[in-house]
């Protein structure tokens, strides 16, 4: 049975930013690995077609909506440094759960966090952070947040920042088989974008990580 996540979108959320959609996906029993000849084969058609100019000039605008986003809160924007090596030197070879989370970012330009799905507690809540709110970041160091920045947070606390990242807690890892990905949206950007960057981060999940049960859903406040 498919594994579905219940999300409580905050009055506070729904105040401040009422045209920012979320979706989660989730797929379960994934098989890690690092390298694929068949993966490595499929991400060079895909970086194929995206590297054509229509495709280019379609992505580079959504990443850009999320590039002003970022500098309206005074945080520096990872995709358009990803966007541009990507297209330079390709998708990156590293593990099948970091390929996939690129890969969906890139080739939809959308920004999407992955993490363990057994390692959240409770119900998911799309909320404001405090002033001074903080947590531990997937690199170990501590993320301090600013008042009303956008974050997650499941019944054990903070599990991601829109602006900063996911947390140490929920991070995937080699042991990780039930998987959960999540794309934030930014100002203009489309639905249909959000379930289509879902769709192929499960799709990747499901054929070269032999997971099942995929779902997903998208979140309106």
């Amino acid at each position: 049975m498919a594994r579905e996540v219940s999300l409580t979108i905050t009055d506070a959320y729904h105040q401040r930013f009422p045209d920012l959609a979320f979706g989660i996906g989730t797929i379960q029993s994934c098989t890690y690995f690092e390298k694929s000849e068949s993966f490595k084969l499929f991400k060079r058609d895909l970086l194929r077609k995206m590297r054509r100019r229509a495709n280019l000039a379609q992505i580079e605008e959504r990443i850009n909506l999320y590039d002003r986003f970022f500098k309206e809160w005074g945080y520096p924007c990872p995709l358009p440094g990803h966007f541009k090596r990507t297209i330079e030197m390709g998708f990156p070879i590293v593990n099948l759960y970091i390929d996939t989370h690129i890969i969906a970012e890139m080739y939809h330009g959308i920004l999407m966090a992955i993490q363990d799905l057994e390692r959240f507690r409770g119900g998911w809540k799309l909320d404001l952070a405090h002033e001074g709110e903080t947590f531990q970041g997937v690199s170990g160091n501590t993320i301090l947040c600013k008042e009303d920045e956008i974050v997650l947070r499941d019944g054990e606390g903070t599990v991601c920042s829109l602006f900063q990242g996911p947390d140490f807690r929920t991070r995937v890892e080699p042991t990780s088989k039930d998987i959960a990905v999540y794309i934030f949206t930014a100002p203009e950007t489309r639905e249909e974008q959000v379930s289509s960057g879902l769709q192929l981060a499960l799709e990747i999940l499901e054929k070269f990580g032999h997971g099942v049960e995929p779902w997903f859903r998208i979140f309106t406040p």
